[in-house]
């Protein structure tokens, strides 16, 4: 996997469209552009499956006592990943289900649940249910971010293939020249996008996640053979 700062991918990028590697002979305006269709390449990419290198945790502590805590989400919150992990009363920790709120009349009032609510422009809100939170709960959420914008000429992508950017922006300026050869780019930075998508979902040898697993096991840690 290609680990390369905005300065190489803009290097690849006009060793091919201008026939010069050499960045410095760009105008100040095509390398803006450009830069806006690398963190859109990035973008696309991002959404197209839950990468594990978008997963992250959020811990945080309850700062009063509520029944029904409200937890501001950080900016790069994109979805939860798996069950938030909340010790309520300072010593039972309990996974917490996520539910959409119009379906939340189909559950209890204990039935330990989160909700997600808000939208990019607002920013998003996990509420807790099912039990009251003591002062000082520790939270823990499992989420997918959002990969961070790419700004400065030695900022490296999140995207473990960074040639999918590349070839990805390549297509981006052939389209907007109306030359051909963006199919042939696009397609290039599809063929890697599908090798990542495989690599993600082969697991090593040491893996413990190379079978379809029970609800028992992916939620309350069961072991078959061992439990």
């Amino acid at each position: 996997m290609s680990r390369l700062t905005v300065d190489e991918i803009q290097s690849r990028i006009a060793a091919v469209t201008n026939q010069d590697e050499n960045t410095a002979n760009l105008s100040s305006e095509d390398y803006s552009l450009r830069l806006k269709y690398i963190n859109m390449a990035q973008k696309e990419w991002a959404e197209t499956y839950d990468w594990q290198v978008l997963y992250t945790e959020y811990n945080t502590l309850t700062s009063v006592s509520t029944g029904n805590a409200s937890i501001a989400m950080p900016d790069n919150y994109r979805k939860l990943a798996s069950f938030p992990k909340i010790t309520f009363d300072g010593v039972t920790t309990g996974l917490f289900t996520e539910v959409r709120p119009e379906e939340d009349s189909q559950y209890g009032s204990t039935d330990r649940r989160v909700w997600v609510l808000g939208a990019p422009d607002t920013g998003y809100v996990l509420r807790v249910f099912g039990t009251d939170l003591i002062s000082g709960a520790s939270i823990k959420i499992p989420y997918y971010r959002t990969p961070t914008s790419l700004v400065t000429t030695t900022d490296i992508p999140t995207i473990p293939n960074a040639d999918y950017l590349v070839e990805r922006t390549k297509a981006y300026i052939w389209e907007d020249r109306e030359d051909a050869r963006y199919l042939t780019a696009k397609r290039d930075a599809e063929k890697i996008l599908e090798t990542m998508l495989e690599f993600e979902q082969v697991p090593n040898q040491a893996s413990d996640w190379d079978r379809v697993k029970s609800v028992n096991e992916t939620r309350y840690k069961f072991r078959l053979g061992r439990d």
